[in-house]
């Protein structure tokens, strides 16, 4: 129910669904990023729009600017955002929109869809019957280059060259055989995860590598080395979660340092490509 306030009303918007879904099983008295609202359906021809009507003194932009610097608001209204778009994920086929995506009114939110129509009806097909899983790889850095300078045949061939070089000559190559040892444990490292990336391509609809967190982020003992999301066909993902476990397996037969972190299934965020225009 919506609250009695004096204030101008913004709209804040969750994600767009295809109308047909949303007439079929329509959703009722969900609570809103503004609790004092609930969050409400608006149908546009084909495409429905998710929103929640938010105050102006709350949402404003430059008010949103200073918001968001406070951490514990922040993550409680991230953490609504991200709830309520799995909610709508497991009803409908959703195009997710960004946290914090403001509209003054109804006629700025029509105006961006007729103008960009065709293509969410295009991520509307794009996406239909699939999923988004994320996948990461770890390794303990340091582990695995004393595990390269012990066993990597290229590193013998190189400390081979070194023993045949004059006495002066190995003492400048010594000291550059750090690096080189750095340097081939991370192609190895690469050539492993970019393996299963191609592996996991064969299944995935679409893909996005994104960038490796530190450890500060992560919270663990050992490397993130790959960061990847896939979108995957429903019907691929019994299939593909067998893979990664034989994997998973196949890496601790061999003693190697590699872990495996799948998280899913979520909203396509990653590939749900839609510039808003028109917002505040």
């Amino acid at each position: 129910m919506q609250a009695e306030v004096n204030t101008k009303e913004l709209i804040y918007l969750y994600a767009f669904i295809p109308t047909q879904e949303y007439e079929e099983n329509k959703l009722t008295d969900i609570k809103g990023i503004d609790p004092d609202y609930s969050i409400e359906f608006y149908v546009f021809g084909e495409i429905t729009a998710v929103a929640c009507l938010v105050k102006h003194e709350d949402f404003a932009e430059e008010v949103l600017q200073k918001k968001v610097e406070d951490m514990k608001w922040l993550q409680e209204k991230a953490y609504h955002h991200h709830e309520r778009m799995n909610t709508l994920h497991n009803t409908y086929t959703v195009m997710p929109l960004k946290f914090g995506t403001i509209y003054e009114d109804k006629n700025r939110l029509e105006d961006t869809l007729a103008e960009h129509k065709e293509n969410i009806r295009t991520v509307f097909q794009n996406l239909s019957s699939k999923e988004e899983w994320n996948i990461k790889i770890f390794t303990d850095k340091k582990a695995f280059i004393k595990e390269v300078k012990e066993n990597s045949s290229e590193v013998a061939k190189k400390v081979q060259e070194i023993e045949g070089l004059s006495k002066g000559k190995q003492f400048f190559e010594k000291k550059k055989l750090k690096d080189f040892i750095e340097k081939q444990a991370d192609k190895e490292i690469d050539k492993y995860c970019e393996s299963i990336h191609e592996q996991l391509e064969t299944f995935s609809a679409d893909t996005e590598v994104k960038k490796n967190w530190e450890r500060k982020l992560t919270g663990r003992d050992d490397d993130m080395c790959w960061n990847g999301a896939y979108l995957f066909p429903k019907d691929k993902v019994e299939q593909i979660l067998q893979f990664i476990s034989e994997e998973k397996d196949k890496a601790e037969k061999d003693g190697s340092s590699f872990k495996f972190e799948i998280t899913g299934p979520w909203p396509a965020y990653h590939f749900s490509s839609f510039q808003n225009q028109g917002g505040e």
